[in-house]
């Protein structure tokens, strides 16, 4: 088996493999307000009532928009100047291996869609619990491995990545306690055609040349089923 891998950090480009950007992510059938995690965990977060939020890897702000929304205080950090020239509000570059706050800081922290670009998910994550004041709320949330199956017989396969919704929950009881699983299944992307899959496809780090020989094989429309979960979890008291 191969050795997980981090995902590649992919902040220069000009698609990204989560998020509202690309037009590969524009076949979602839900309302454009609830096509992600988001609005789910900002109001999570409204009703724990753990403030400040410190938003780890944050790009151009979609949490803290609803943060905003809800009359919650938080604060963004990412790694990437770029991304968070995008954002708004209170917004630091930085490291989320080495975070510039002081212990027991913030009443929650989200991790959302970025753990699975480190080597250690472990590392940003006891950085969480560092600045978690006692009993606060660490949520984060990824794709599960086998997310997108109906795609799984014509793309070569991946490596393991060192974090996804299978791995989360036991990687989480190492820190927190009390931890639960918000878990999804369901088909969510319509791609009405072959250009539609090319572009969803390499938004999501597929080879262009891939991407084709993927589309040339399936037939239109296709139904992709996305695979998933949130899961969080308290610092000790």
């Amino acid at each position: 088996m191969s050795r997980p891998q981090p995902a590649p950090f992919d902040y220069n480009d000009s698609i990204f493999r989560h998020g509202t950007e690309g037009q590969g992510l524009n076949y979602s059938v839900l309302r454009e307000e609830y096509d992600d995690v988001h609005p789910f965990v900002a109001d999570k977060l409204m009703l724990e009532g753990q403030t400040p939020v410190l938003d780890m890897g944050c790009g151009p702000a979609k949490l803290g928009t609803l943060l905003d929304h809800r009359a919650i205080p938080w604060v963004g950090l990412d790694m990437s100047p770029n991304r968070l020239s995008l954002g708004h509000g209170s917004r630091v570059l930085g490291d989320a291996e080495c975070l510039p706050f002081s212990d027991e800081s913030f009443g929650a922290v989200a991790a959302l869609y970025m753990l699975y670009h480190f080597e250690d998910p472990l590392a940003p994550m006891r950085e969480a619990l560092r600045v978690l004041c006692p009993g606060g709320l660490f949520i984060c949330c990824a794709p599960a491995a086998n997310d997108d199956p109906e795609l799984a017989p014509y793309l070569p396969p991946k490596p393991p990545e060192t974090f996804d919704s299978d791995l989360a929950p036991g990687l989480l009881s190492q820190l927190f306690e009390d931890i639960q699983v918000q878990r999804w299944e369901m088909p969510l992307y319509r791609l009405p055609d072959r250009e539609a899959l090319w572009h969803y496809l390499v938004s999501r780090q597929t080879s262009p040349e891939a991407a084709e020989r993927a589309a040339a094989q399936i037939r239109f429309p296709l139904w992709l089923t996305k695979r998933g979960a949130t899961v969080w979890g308290r610092k000790p008291r």
